[in-house]
């Protein structure tokens, strides 16, 4: 009788020391993530962002090829930003030269329209 006793409080001992096991493991890991810093995003600690843009506080940058643009970012005061756009020149070609449309596929302002003329008038 003796016996049948023993083998029910060893299943219960082991399942006390492995709920104790994971409960322990449990409160480390909660303990060790509210511990973590938090991680800042960029956008919101001195880089203006604008779509998959990062430009950092008083420079300027190309935009995403397809946009042709630049843009500039300042900062008045700690979380104020000021974005500025710089968009192309309008191009009016002279007699005899060809205007080139946007190009898409480059940056600005690789992207920007141009004038090409022939030999003679440049």
């Amino acid at each position: 009788m003796a016996l049948l006793l023993e083998q029910p409080t060893k299943r219960l001992n082991l399942s006390f020391k492995i709920m104790n096991t994971v409960l322990i493991f449990v409160v480390a890991i909660i303990a060790t993530v509210t511990c973590l810093p938090p991680i800042r995003d960029v956008s919101s600690f001195g880089y203006c962002h604008i779509g998959n843009v990062y430009i950092k506080e008083g420079e300027r940058g190309p935009g995403s090829i397809g946009e042709c643009n630049m843009y500039s970012c300042k900062s008045a005061k700690a979380g104020d930003v000021t974005i500025s756009i710089h968009i192309c020149a309008e191009v009016i070609p002279r007699r005899g030269c060809q205007q080139y449309n946007y190009d898409y596929t480059k940056q600005y302002p690789a992207c920007c329209p141009k004038q090409v003329c022939p030999p003679e008038l440049e």
